[in-house]
């Protein structure tokens, strides 16, 4: 026992003093004579007394070794896997639509049906006998013809809070029209909206459409980005414009008593009997059901989607 005792600790002291011997040479090197002294460390390593310590000191700095040399082959290899894929920059932009192989269908003076030619990402998976390699697919689509580019706003939806109180919110009412929409074969109850007309301010259109619609004068309180409305079906989109009507105008007061007839109507909108309806803030939702259930008319999704909204807040 004090044999193997003796013999290993004399293999732990001449490493210690190797080790010793390289790290003071590496200061030596680094620094000027005179920081040298100071900068030797009393003490290097925690001594090897035995065979054993000496064996675990060198395990550990084989096993640092290993973890790098392994952590670097994961990552060439995660590399090469991406480059095996055979995916581009361009694959990344996918699924995209080129729109240079769009079909026209037929054109209507408000509407045109399109087949639209789109891109998705190369699959890796499937059968052998499945063409992984055809990318392109196919959509329809409607367009109105009056959209001037792809990312313009085609219309302006209008939520408008006819203030009764101005002490009491628990008056307000929603400023509503009620309609025959051949589309549907049956009235339906939206919030006013219309076409923006060409070069027109989204602001200023919300003004003149309201305006148009239920007779009313309207403060334009917000203006929010462009929303779409059916993006499955087609890319028509409409900014929601937050108005406020105020009651102590005269021309809000005559509008609203039905002593100023409406004269902004005509047309198309006229003959489809468009009228304002006047629904309460609050109990929004109740309302739009008693009236489903009462007149079976039909109601427009984003009024629908605010009211149960506000329900939420009641």
């Amino acid at each position: 026992g004090s044999g193997a005792t003796g013999g290993g600790g004399g293999t732990g002291d001449n490493l210690v003093e190797r080790m010793r011997q390289m790290q003071n040479t590496a200061i030596s090197k680094a620094l000027p004579p005179a920081e040298v002294e100071a900068k030797k460390p009393a003490v290097v390593v925690v001594a090897a007394t035995t065979t054993e310590d000496a064996a675990e000191i060198n395990e550990q700095k084989e096993t640092t070794g290993e973890t790098a040399k392994q952590s670097t082959t994961l990552e060439t290899e995660a590399l090469k896997a991406d480059d095996d894929t055979g995916k581009t920059e361009e694959d990344a932009l996918l699924p995209r639509v080129d729109f240079d192989k769009t079909e026209t269908v037929g054109t209507t003076r408000w509407m045109r049906l399109e087949t639209l030619s789109y891109h998705v990402p190369p699959t890796t998976e499937g059968d052998d006998d499945d063409d992984n390699t055809n990318t392109l697919r196919k959509w329809d689509r409607a367009v109105r013809t009056t959209k001037q580019s792809e990312n313009s706003i085609d219309a302006v939806v209008i939520l408008a809070i006819l203030k009764n109180d101005m002490d009491d919110p628990s008056k307000d009412e929603i400023v509503c029209v009620k309609q025959f929409r051949p589309p549907v074969d049956a009235h339906t109850i939206e919030l006013p909206a219309g076409l923006i007309d060409r070069d027109e301010d989204v602001a200023d259109a919300a003004k003149r459409e309201f305006e148009e619609e239920t007779g009313y004068v309207g403060k334009v309180i917000d203006v929010l980005p462009a929303s779409y409305l059916s993006p499955g079906l087609t890319n028509e989109s409409a900014s929601l414009v937050r108005m406020e009507v105020d009651m102590t105008l005269e021309r809000n007061r005559l509008i609203h008593s039905g002593e100023m007839k409406n004269s902004g109507l005509a047309g198309d909108e006229e003959d489809r009997g468009l009228e304002k309806l006047l629904l309460p803030r609050v109990g929004l939702l109740e309302a739009l059901d008693d009236l489903q259930r009462r007149e079976g008319v039909k109601v427009f999704a984003a009024l629908h989607s605010l009211a149960l909204g506000m329900s939420v807040g009641e």
